[in-house]
């Protein structure tokens, strides 16, 4: 079992109280905000699994109160169809090369945050939408973590009830991370650094909900939105200038 840098295990519990207030106000942006920052100091495959862990935790906090609003027939069809995407993901984080995907995540960061910003349509509506965003995020679970934007895309295009947004988003990263850490522990991936560091960190998810909650009721949430998604784009900028800088020397 490796020694923890208490330099690290900080980061990482600063890392998620940020993401999972963020995750409070809006209703997602959990590994969005959280995956650009740990590509910086962990390796892909640690980044990965440390977010799939604490994902699923603060998704489950937030389905505790919202389960009876889940609209259960678009998630089990997202679900569907993030298991056809995710084995393709795996053969990405397993082959393509670190730096690559740390290259990869910086500008999905920037990207993603973008198309959240403007509002893009994801395109296809009925069940084929619904399996088409599950197929992106599973590819994007198990190669990147960053499984959110697809579904937020898809579903914000549905003009569902807020409490059915949150049920649907919550209950669907809830069930992708199960079974991406599932595909994850048979492929070999799972490592006792990542399992410790969202040990250590999981206690961040108790001031981060309380201090969404607060923040909720005191700054409108559009404005924090932009807010996030700004600070997506400067963190994406930072992750592509150091990969680079690691690459020349």
């Amino acid at each position: 079992m490796p020694a923890m840098d208490p330099w690290l295990i900080a980061f990482v519990f600063a890392v998620v109280l940020v993401a999972g207030t963020a995750q409070t106000v809006t209703g997602f942006g959990f590994a969005l905000v959280a995956v650009p920052f740990f590509i910086i100091v962990l390796e892909p495959q640690e980044v990965v699994v440390l977010t799939a862990l604490v994902a699923l935790a603060n998704a489950a906090i937030v389905t505790r109160g919202a389960w009876e609003h889940v609209p259960r027939r678009t998630v089990g069809f997202m679900v569907a169809g993030s298991l056809l995407g995710m084995p393709v993901g795996l053969v990405v984080l397993l082959f393509a090369p670190d730096e690559a995907l740390r290259i990869t995540v910086a500008v999905l960061a920037i990207v993603l945050a973008a198309a959240l910003v403007a509002g893009v349509s994801f395109g296809q509506r009925g069940r084929p939408g619904e399996v088409a965003a599950g197929a992106v995020s599973g590819v994007l679970t198990t190669s990147t973590g960053m499984n959110g934007p697809p579904i937020v895309l898809y579903l914000a295009d549905q003009r569902l009830a807020p409490n059915a947004f949150r049920g649907a988003l919550s209950s669907y990263f809830m069930t992708a991370n199960v079974l991406s850490l599932t595909t994850l522990t048979l492929a070999g991936v799972l490592s006792w650094t990542p399992v410790l560091l969202a040990v250590t960190a999981l206690p961040a998810l108790i001031p981060a909900t309380l201090l969404g909650h607060a923040m909720l009721s005191r700054l409108r949430q559009d404005v924090f939105r932009y807010l996030v998604l700004a600070m997506l784009i400067a963190t994406g900028l930072v992750g592509i200038a150091t990969t680079l800088a690691r690459t020349i020397a």
